[in-house]
């Protein structure tokens, strides 16, 4: 089986594993974007994964090996040769996941078309999806990049730490990468992110004023003094989040007040 079945088969699965896990029921009482929001999901657990494997291989070549040798462990080593590199690999996991925000943030928006019988064509190409999800992947891509970073670094002041030589140093620079777990929770996050994103917007389009916080039953302590407050629809909750998600993998979900 090659790599591209192998990450169809792996979508798949996926896809029936989230089906089964605790969601706010308001997202299981559409069909077909509660599909649509697992298929989107699933498409961007994998190009999130792909992306990390491919950077995997190439972070080895953004140290600069002349002066790891010289560097103590308490000190932070320079993980790259320059910013636009950097750069260069921002503009690429862009590319790899905006078009399942894209989707993520439709399928949030049509959901509140349903819900609420108000068709107002929400599509791919509606201009407060393409800023939503373009605001959304900018902000996750400058937090997964610098995440990046820190995690080449301190794979760095571990094996100067362990006295470790140059390959197995390159070894734990990708190990630390390619993580396929934090690749999963990125997507389980950011997901719902996108798809509520949608659902605000949505809210926005058809006049919504106001918008309440609906915890998931047996919500964690971040999430469950949050149900059923309601504020206005540009503000925040108590928390200071805008909407789900409160914290990583969080399910839970918004109803929008007119």
């Amino acid at each position: 089986m090659d790599r591209h079945a192998l990450l169809e088969a792996r979508a798949e699965l996926a896809q029936g594993i989230r089906a089964s896990e605790d969601w706010h029921p308001s997202y299981k009482s559409q069909e077909t974007t509660f599909r649509a929001l697992l298929r989107y999901e699933a498409q961007l657990d994998t190009q999130t994964a792909e992306y990390l494997a491919g950077l995997a291989l190439r972070a080895p070549e953004y140290v600069d090996w002349a002066q790891v040798p010289t560097v103590h462990a308490a000190a932070t080593p320079l993980a790259n040769k320059a910013d636009e590199v950097w750069g260069n690999e921002m503009i690429d996991m862009t590319k790899a996941v905006i078009d399942a925000i894209t989707m993520l943030t439709v399928t949030g928006g049509q959901f509140g078309e349903l819900t609420y019988n108000m068709a107002i064509g929400t599509s791919s190409l509606s201009d407060w999806v393409l800023e939503s999800a373009r605001t959304q992947t900018a902000k996750l891509v400058t937090q997964v990049t610098d995440t990046n970073r820190k995690l080449i670094s301190e794979a760095i002041k571990q094996s100067v730490a362990r006295g470790e030589d140059k390959t197995a140093t390159m070894a734990r620079i990708s190990e630390v990468i390619n993580n396929p777990v934090r690749a999963e929770m990125i997507a389980h996050t950011e997901s719902v992110n996108a798809y509520q994103g949608g659902l605000l917007g949505f809210g926005r389009e058809t006049g919504a004023t106001k918008k309440t916080y609906e915890a998931l039953a047996g919500a964690c302590p971040i999430c469950a003094p949050l149900d059923g407050e309601t504020v206005g629809i540009d503000e925040t909750f108590s928390n200071g989040v805008d909407r789900p998600p409160s914290h990583p993998r969080c399910r839970c979900n918004t109803y929008i007040v007119y």
